[in-house]
């Protein structure tokens, strides 16, 4: 108001006829003109800073194009399949006749990769001549990084034979050996873990072993021979024990047998029992072992190998089996 009063008195000197309207309207002007001029200022200082700041759709565009690589497990190098972790728990399956068991699977994938299985090439091995139970899944599991994944029923035809003995779980082949089958149809059931025990090792490695070649000639030898009855006599006397030439042919460097309870591990599936129903005694260069009521016996020797000596009451000749 008293810019008004000063300019007015100013344009009176300078002999200015300006009313009172007239100066209003020209204050309404120049606050429009400095109006304008805040607002175009603050839309410059509103584009500079958006020329500093990062775009908002950059962040998405960088995270978004990394993708979590997808891989087969037999696609896995072997450090990579040493962070995959199974567990396979058998249950009885009483809907099912002769004595069925139905197994499940657990897996953890420890890896960064997200992780494939083609389900039906799951398999339980017994033997490297026996039959192999196969999965009676179809389809693909996939599993992300550091999750843990259960398959219901991804075998239903095994029997309580399968987890007292010789028995493996593999995806494939035995290239790519997941766990042991032994105990399976325990609390905690049969995990990775088992691959370390030594006796498991001893006992599935000397099943699933070929005859060298001198088993097989000692084995055609002694089924060609016709025993009399001093031979039979002779034969009958050696069931106790192996003789020094089929120790020797038994014989290796490496000595893998180191326990009775080892010795009966291996034996329990040839001899189509479990391992409590057995007994052993130390004999030349290893154990002989049998039931505890009878006396079929084998010969397990410290290289895993087991030999059957010649039965007279049934003819069957000397012979290695495995």
């Amino acid at each position: 108001m008293l810019w008004i009063i000063a300019r007015k008195k100013l344009l009176v000197v300078n002999s200015e006829s300006y009313t009172v309207v007239d100066l209003f309207i020209h204050q309404i002007l120049w606050r429009v003109q400095m109006l304008k001029k805040m607002v175009i200022f603050g839309l410059l200082a509103l584009t500079m800073a958006g020329c500093w700041s990062p775009s908002a759709t950059d962040k998405p565009e960088s995270t978004s194009s990394v993708e979590i690589a997808s891989k087969y497990y037999h696609q896995l190098d072997k450090k990579e399949q040493s962070m995959v972790f199974f567990t396979f728990k058998a249950v009885a399956d009483d809907s099912q006749d002769g004595g069925k068991y139905i197994v499940d699977m657990k897996v953890r994938n420890g890896t960064k990769s997200q992780l494939k299985f083609d389900l039906s090439k799951f398999i339980l091995s017994t033997s490297n001549t026996g039959t192999p139970i196969k999965s009676v899944k179809h389809g693909d599991l996939t599993i992300a990084p550091m999750r843990t994944k259960t398959v219901t029923g991804l075998f239903d035809s095994a029997t309580a034979a399968n987890f007292n003995g010789v028995g493996e779980f593999c995806y494939l082949s035995r290239d790519f050996l997941l766990a042991y089958s032994y105990g399976a149809d325990k609390t905690a059931g049969a995990t990775t873990d088992n691959l370390k025990v030594a006796s498991l090792i001893v006992q599935n490695k000397a099943t699933t072993q070929k005859p060298s070649e001198s088993a097989v000639n000692t084995q055609s030898h002694a089924a060609t021979s016709a025993p009399d009855s001093e031979t039979s006599q002779q034969t009958s006397q050696a069931s106790t024990q192996p003789t020094t030439q089929q120790s020797q042919a038994s014989s290796e460097s490496v000595r893998i047998v180191n326990s009775a309870e080892q010795a009966m591990q291996i034996a329990a599936p040839f001899l189509n029992t479990t391992v409590n129903a057995l007994r052993a005694t130390p004999v030349d260069d290893g154990w002989q072992v049998g039931p505890k009521m009878t006396y079929a016996d084998v010969i397990v020797h410290y290289n895993g190998r087991v030999f059957s000596p010649a039965n007279p009451a049934t003819g069957q000749p000397d012979h290695w089996l495995n």
